[in-house]
């Protein structure tokens, strides 16, 4: 059994898309909530849920941000007098019984229609994780100060994008208003939202920038310790956009690619680890939304 003390927050996903948000602490507090189950739930079954391979382990800021996608404010106390749900034992978080399904009124999980094979495209694998990799052997660029020392920040800026390839940093200009496509990878879609990503204990509520199936572009008002580059990502990262209601939650690593200061704040990129099919499929999703609001 994992050691007593601070809550430990999960989330179970469908196509990335958080539908359960459970807190866990051995021995005391196993509760979970979802969108269409307004109030917190004990079950000791929650107790197996951080053992299960679904699950995905999120901070306490990733887990507000669900509860607001949600319309609902994150409590850092357990509920009290919670309503009990007697399951059967031992829980199966993989295979939902109806029962279990009907409490937390996630019937619909698995069944949402898929999108045509045609229409949804594999990731295209990156030459090797994103762990261990050098930032310059893989993109033989690096950052340079402007060299007019305050004026335009672009001006002497050349830094790799975020899904790992070198190109001009035009989204450093105040406003953002400038989406360089890679001819190299996926094109980056322009965002507007917040990217909550995670390392270790440490996470990081950036403004997006833009994204694609290889990385993400974010900016921050002021410089963090987990910006810097090279850094590694454990993740998850949990993304909440203006075009669409649901968050997406990537459960994968990440390795900031590069960053560059300006007036409009601390702007860097952060390449993804190889995103499981369903990730991919949420991030597509999330695209089309944003290239059709455009």
């Amino acid at each position: 059994m994992f050691d007593s003390g601070e809550i430990k927050y999960l989330v179970l996903t469908d196509r990335a898309v958080p539908y359960l948000l459970a807190r866990v602490r051995w021995p005391d507090v196993a509760q979970a909530i979802s969108a269409d189950s307004p109030d917190w739930i004990d079950d000791q079954g929650l107790f197996d849920l951080p053992y299960d391979p679904s699950a995905v382990t999120v901070s306490f800021l990733q887990a507000a941000s669900v509860m607001a996608g949600w319309g609902r404010r994150l409590h850092a106390d357990a509920a009290q007098g919670a309503t009990s749900y007697i399951r059967r034992m031992p829980a199966n978080w993989s295979q939902l019984s109806p029962s279990e399904q009907r409490t937390w009124g996630i019937g619909f999980v698995g069944r949402r229609r898929r999108h045509p094979a045609s229409r949804v495209r594999r990731a295209r694998p990156l030459e090797a994780r994103v762990a261990g990799l050098s930032v310059a052997g893989r993109t033989g660029t690096r950052l340079a100060a402007p060299a007019n020392g305050g004026g335009d920040p672009r001006a002497g800026v050349r830094a790799p994008a975020a899904n790992g390839h070198g190109q001009l940093a035009a989204g450093v200009t105040s406003g953002l208003r400038i989406v360089v496509a890679d001819r190299r990878g996926p094109e980056r879609v322009r965002l507007v939202g917040r990217a909550h990503i995670r390392s270790e204990r440490t996470t990081v509520a950036a403004g997006l920038v833009d994204l694609s199936e290889r990385g993400v572009r974010c900016v921050l008002p002021e410089r963090a310790s987990l910006v810097r580059a090279g850094a590694t990502v454990a993740g998850p990262f949990l993304f909440e956009a203006e075009v669409s209601a649901s968050h997406i939650c990537l459960d994968v690593a990440g390795q900031i690619s590069w960053h560059a200061d300006s007036a409009a704040g601390t702007h860097f990129g952060v390449a993804f680890g190889e995103l499981a099919d369903e990730e991919t499929e949420a991030v597509q999703r999330l695209l089309a939304c944003a290239d059709r609001r455009r």
